[in-house]
């Protein structure tokens, strides 16, 4: 997938309606088929690795998108990854907070020094580093371009300086990915009833047409509905719903 990277100042119409419909994306799936087929031509790499939270104390989320085996967000946990994004954090602040590239081996090297051998992190040379600086509504965020290639292409900064915030954005909509062991400990803690509750939700059935089908009452159900959203920390159905599925798809 790695060649000469596209100068989005030459298209500049084709590269913000390719950038444009990242803000539009609803599942990690589609993230995943947008940032390896369109956004290939002006950033092209194998994984794209982001973090975010306290990096002084090392409490770090992560999402991982990528198509290599082990590469999904919920075969890693936080704590796992924290050295390495903490690493690449350091790398982005010592460039005075401009994209800059680093060596993507420190990845494999710091999983190896944890006893982690061999790993899917093997492989990778160059990484392509930029991020967002903490604001009043939101905190800091890596994030990593990861490549099999030896350097990065000439234009992979400007690109990704381009089309970060659509990548942002798109994270930021789509439910998050259960980590390890979260999906089955969430999922079983629903009850039987919510669990039926929610397999009719996911039909588009609202709270009186599941009341009727349960017989139960439509007040009954929005009870159910509030446990349910606090159970998998949603704050919609359709956000129970995606979470739900996600944890299936991943599981």
């Amino acid at each position: 997938m790695n060649g000469a990277t596209q100068d989005p100042g030459r298209d500049p119409a084709h590269f913000y309606r390719i950038a444009g419909e990242g803000a539009g994306l609803a599942s990690h799936q589609a993230l995943w088929r947008w940032l390896q087929g369109d956004v290939q031509p002006w950033l092209s790499h194998e994984v794209l690795l982001v973090g975010w939270g306290d990096f002084a104390t090392g409490r770090l989320e992560h999402d991982i998108v990528s198509s290599l085996p082990g590469m999904r967000s919920a075969d890693w946990s936080p704590r796992v990854l924290a050295p390495m994004l903490s690493h690449f954090r350091d790398c982005w602040a010592a460039a005075q907070h401009k994209p800059t590239q680093a060596d993507a081996t420190v990845c494999a090297k710091l999983l190896r020094a944890g006893g982690m051998q061999p790993n899917p992190f093997e492989g990778l040379r160059s990484a392509l580093v930029h991020g967002l600086k903490p604001g009043p509504l939101r905190s800091e965020r890596i994030f990593v371009v990861l490549s099999r290639a030896p350097a990065t292409p000439p234009g992979a900064g400007q690109a990704l300086t381009m089309i970060l915030p659509f990548i942002d954005i798109a994270l930021r909509q789509i439910p998050p990915c259960p980590r390890p062991g979260e999906g089955a400990d969430r999922v079983s803690a629903l009850s039987e009833r919510e669990r039926q509750i929610m397999a009719w939700v996911a039909l588009g059935k609202t709270n009186p047409e599941i009341g009727c089908i349960l017989d139960i009452s439509e007040f009954t159900v929005k009870n159910h509905m509030k446990s349910i959203f606090s159970k998998l920390d949603v704050s919609n159905r359709a956000q129970a719903v995606a979470k739900l599925t996600g944890m299936a798809a991943h599981a």
